[in-house]
């Protein structure tokens, strides 16, 4: 059974794609473990591309080729039948992943058809939620691990991708701009929790959903002086661990990961020493992440 897990940021720029993408890469490399990436991420795809570049064609297009998340959305908002079925593709680093398609900007439950009564307009709040757990639900006996990269910002998307997952993680820069966002992204986790809870109760649903459990923050492009964090991040590091768990373990600013991301390749790829140092860093922030994800 895949335990899933979300990547999400509310602000853009901080690594959250790259934390997503590198974690992946571990799992299959250095733990044998099947892993699915979900790219929620519409605007930048930044894995989509990564894992097929020959895909990026498509975001300047405006949209992407085969049944993705868009597809499903669509089902339910001209209230045609559901289906599960969707296109899932490979990679040349071994994992399978469904691609990000620009028209997931679009969705929104505002867009569900109107109910007769309030009970039916619950219960169409309630399967829009649903989609993209629905979605994962036939192939959770393929994958160890489901990692869903999702759009900096909160958003219905975003909801549905946290209703999807066991669990949540944020990559973070070790700044005051950038970290304000953790207790928000906890914020908006016990919504959906606590919206789910809620909306059993009222529809009586025979559901089981377990409640998704934010296990902790990671810093990314960290800066240190003499092998420790600068001052200025250990604070930020210290007063993220008010808001939830911190992973013991961040990503130091450098050139290796750079490089990685303009050849769409892993940092282990990179021949040169800072990249072997970032490739460490990861590799001990995965073991972790399973730790933290069992």
């Amino acid at each position: 059974m895949a335990r899933t897990v979300c990547f999400i940021s509310e602000k853009g720029g901080v690594g959250k794609t790259t934390a997503c993408f590198e974690i992946a890469i571990a799992l299959k490399r250095t733990h044998n473990l099947r892993v699915l990436i979900v790219d929620a991420d519409y605007q930048r795809g930044g894995i989509t591309g990564r894992l097929d570049s020959s895909l990026i064609k498509n975001f300047t297009a405006g949209s992407m080729p085969g049944i993705n998340l868009f597809h499903k959305f669509q089902q339910l908002y001209s209230a045609s039948p559901t289906t599960s079925g969707i296109d899932i593709r490979s990679s040349s680093f071994n994992i399978d992943f469904i691609p990000a398609d620009p028209r997931l900007a679009s969705v929104s439950e505002d867009k569900l058809p109107s109910g007769k009564t309030i009970r039916q307009n619950s219960e169409l709040f309630f399967e829009h939620l649903m989609v993209i757990a629905k979605v994962l639900s036939g192939l959770q006996d393929q994958y160890d691990y489901i990692l869903i990269d999702s759009h900096p910002e909160v958003s219905s998307l975003l909801r549905a991708a946290i209703f999807a997952s066991d669990y949540a993680v944020s990559p973070v820069k070790l700044d005051l701009q950038s970290s304000i966002g953790v207790p928000t992204v906890i914020a908006e986790i016990n919504g959906v929790n606590g919206d789910v809870s809620v909306m059993q109760s009222t529809l009586g649903t025979a559901l089981t959903y377990n409640p998704t459990n934010f296990v902790g923050a990671i810093g990314m492009m960290a800066r240190e002086y003499a092998g420790d964090l600068k001052d200025s991040e250990d604070t930020e590091y210290r007063r993220l661990n008010r808001f939830g768990t911190m992973f013991q373990h961040y990503i130091t600013e450098g050139d290796g990961i750079r490089r990685a991301a303009q050849n769409r390749t892993s940092v282990r790829n990179i021949g040169m020493a800072n990249a072997r140092k970032q490739t460490a860093q990861v590799d001990a922030i995965t073991v972790e992440f399973l730790a933290k994800c069992p």
